[in-house]
Protein backbone atom coordinates (compact mmCIF):
# COMPACT_ATOMS: atom_id res chain seq x y z
CA UNK A 1 0.00 0.00 0.00
CA UNK A 2 1.51 3.75 -0.69
CA UNK A 3 1.98 5.84 2.10
CA UNK A 4 0.29 9.25 1.23
CA UNK A 5 2.15 11.44 -1.04
CA UNK A 6 1.42 14.68 -1.88
CA UNK A 7 3.00 16.73 -4.87
CA UNK A 8 3.82 20.58 -4.60
CA UNK A 9 5.10 22.92 -7.42
CA UNK A 10 6.46 25.96 -7.12
CA UNK A 11 7.96 28.31 -10.09
CA UNK A 12 9.65 31.95 -9.73
CA UNK A 13 9.42 35.13 -12.03
CA UNK A 14 13.15 34.58 -11.61
CA UNK A 15 13.21 30.95 -12.82
CA UNK A 16 10.69 32.02 -15.64
CA UNK A 17 13.38 34.70 -16.93
CA UNK A 18 16.64 32.57 -16.48
CA UNK A 19 14.29 30.23 -18.86
CA UNK A 20 13.49 33.09 -20.94
CA UNK A 21 17.25 33.93 -21.49
CA UNK A 22 18.41 30.60 -21.94
CA UNK A 23 16.42 29.88 -24.69
CA UNK A 24 16.08 33.43 -26.42
CA UNK A 25 12.57 33.75 -25.45
CA UNK A 26 10.44 37.36 -25.29
CA UNK A 27 12.39 38.66 -27.63
CA UNK A 28 10.08 40.38 -29.44
CA UNK A 29 8.61 42.02 -26.22
CA UNK A 30 9.13 45.40 -24.66
CA UNK A 31 10.16 45.52 -20.59
CA UNK A 32 6.69 46.37 -19.71
CA UNK A 33 5.06 43.55 -21.33
CA UNK A 34 8.19 41.06 -19.57
CA UNK A 35 7.52 42.70 -16.38
CA UNK A 36 3.46 42.09 -16.09
CA UNK A 37 4.35 38.69 -17.37
CA UNK A 38 6.47 38.07 -15.08
CA UNK A 39 4.33 39.55 -12.66
CA UNK A 40 1.18 36.65 -13.57
CA UNK A 41 3.80 34.38 -12.45
CA UNK A 42 4.36 35.29 -9.08
CA UNK A 43 0.45 34.89 -8.31
CA UNK A 44 -0.44 32.07 -10.33
CA UNK A 45 0.27 28.47 -9.49
CA UNK A 46 1.80 26.42 -11.51
CA UNK A 47 -0.88 24.35 -13.09
CA UNK A 48 -1.20 22.79 -16.76
CA UNK A 49 -3.84 25.56 -17.70
CA UNK A 50 -1.72 28.51 -15.83
CA UNK A 51 1.75 26.81 -17.77
CA UNK A 52 -0.15 27.57 -20.95
CA UNK A 53 -1.11 31.07 -19.75
CA UNK A 54 2.47 31.77 -19.56
CA UNK A 55 3.56 30.24 -22.61
CA UNK A 56 1.01 31.68 -24.63
CA UNK A 57 2.50 34.74 -23.44
CA UNK A 58 5.56 34.25 -24.08
CA UNK A 59 5.09 32.50 -27.48
CA UNK A 60 3.45 36.34 -28.89
CA UNK A 61 6.07 37.57 -27.78
CA UNK A 62 9.20 35.44 -29.31
CA UNK A 63 10.16 34.44 -33.00
CA UNK A 64 10.16 30.59 -34.34
CA UNK A 65 8.66 28.75 -30.81
CA UNK A 66 5.64 26.56 -30.78
CA UNK A 67 3.44 26.97 -27.66
CA UNK A 68 3.81 23.43 -26.94
CA UNK A 69 7.54 23.52 -26.91
CA UNK A 70 7.23 26.95 -24.56
CA UNK A 71 5.16 24.80 -22.32
CA UNK A 72 7.82 21.56 -22.06
CA UNK A 73 10.59 24.14 -21.42
CA UNK A 74 9.00 25.74 -18.57
CA UNK A 75 7.96 22.53 -16.63
CA UNK A 76 11.00 21.36 -16.77
CA UNK A 77 13.49 24.20 -15.81
CA UNK A 78 11.11 27.10 -14.56
CA UNK A 79 8.66 24.62 -12.07
CA UNK A 80 10.21 22.63 -9.65
CA UNK A 81 8.10 19.75 -7.97
CA UNK A 82 8.56 18.67 -4.72
CA UNK A 83 6.95 15.70 -2.33
CA UNK A 84 5.75 15.21 0.67
CA UNK A 85 5.80 11.58 2.23
CA UNK A 86 2.87 11.01 4.75
CA UNK A 87 3.82 14.58 6.11
CA UNK A 88 7.54 13.35 7.01
CA UNK A 89 10.63 14.56 4.62
CA UNK A 90 12.21 11.53 6.97
CA UNK A 91 11.26 8.49 5.18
Amino acid sequence: MLPKIEEFKRWSADSVRKVCIENNLYTAGDNEDYEHMLDWVGRLYPSTENIYFIADDIYRHSENQTISNIMFVLANHAVITCYEIDGDDNR
